[in-house]
């Protein structure tokens, strides 16, 4: 049976979790292994790679897991390879990432002209990776589309880190409660910026409106309006560009999945 490896931050990460769950459903369809290498679930000391790839037929990495530098290494040595949520732009590594672009613009497009809200605090993700940093230029280019761009004290980092988020927001309200609506570059932050806006007694969707970027259970039980993105396709999707170049097919460039708007509680009809 041949073996493809998976490199990862955190295995048990909501979103690379899921990642995971399409790569194995095809992995078993087809007839591979997978070994998970989970080289940083303790952020401050991340370990170094433990994957043999000599005896991997291909591998996936997903997110900032790795350098740009060590992307381009692999790949130089015609190791089979896909990476999933990040892109090297001036490579042909093969990707697989969510529209960013336009799930950012439904979300901004929603709170404005849906809901009525122009002063709209956005919570950034990680700006050393692709979503992260793709998110907040889109979060950007559609506020001045709308002439709504916000103060430089509206953006916050929440580094895709819930409780990042939390405290973020949780400083803001100490000297600004002059705004109407959050807006997070991922689903788990926004419920996050909705616990400190309860804990400060703000309500919502009356006084502030929120929504996020993705979607999974917890958002939907909470009522929080997200863009969504399938996230176990992005799994699937990348494993069959993986078998796809194990078979000497030749494949590059980037797959962009859509997204949709998923209106719920968070936010309201002016």
């Amino acid at each position: 049976m041949q073996r493809v490896g998976v490199i990862i931050n955190n295995r048990y990460d909501v979103f690379q979790s899921k990642v995971i769950q399409g790569i194995e459903a095809v992995a078993a369809e087809q007839g591979y292994s997978v070994e998970i290498d989970a080289i940083a679930e303790n952020p401050a000391q991340p370990r170094p790679l433990s994957l043999n790839f000599d005896g991997l037929s291909g591998v996936i990495a997903i997110a900032n897991v790795l350098p740009d530098a060590m992307l381009r290494q692999i790949h130089a040595s015609k190791k089979p390879l896909t990476l999933i949520s990040h892109d090297v732009s001036d490579t042909p590594i093969p990707a697989v990432i969510a529209d960013n672009a336009q799930g950012m613009a439904l979300l901004v497009r929603h709170m404005i002209e849906t809901c009525g809200r122009q002063r709209i605090v956005f919570v950034r993700g990680d700006m050393g990776q692709s979503d992260g940093s793709a998110r907040a230029a889109a979060f950007e280019r559609e506020m001045m589309r709308y002439n709504c761009m916000p103060p430089p004290e509206f953006i916050l980092n929440g580094d895709f880190k819930p409780t990042h988020a939390r405290a973020a927001v949780a400083r803001l309200l100490q000297t600004r409660t002059d705004f109407d609506a959050i807006i997070a570059a991922d689903y788990l932050t926004a419920l996050a910026a909705w616990d400190a806006l309860r804990a400060a007694d703000i309500r919502v969707p009356d006084t502030v409106q929120i929504a996020g970027f993705g979607d999974g259970i917890e958002a939907e039980t909470a009522g929080l309006t997200t863009v969504a993105a399938d996230v176990i396709e992005q799994g699937r999707r990348g494993m069959r560009q993986l078998i796809a170049q194990i078979d000497g097919v030749q494949i590059r460039g980037v797959t962009v999945l859509k997204t949709y708007l998923v209106a719920r509680n968070s936010t309201r009809l002016r």
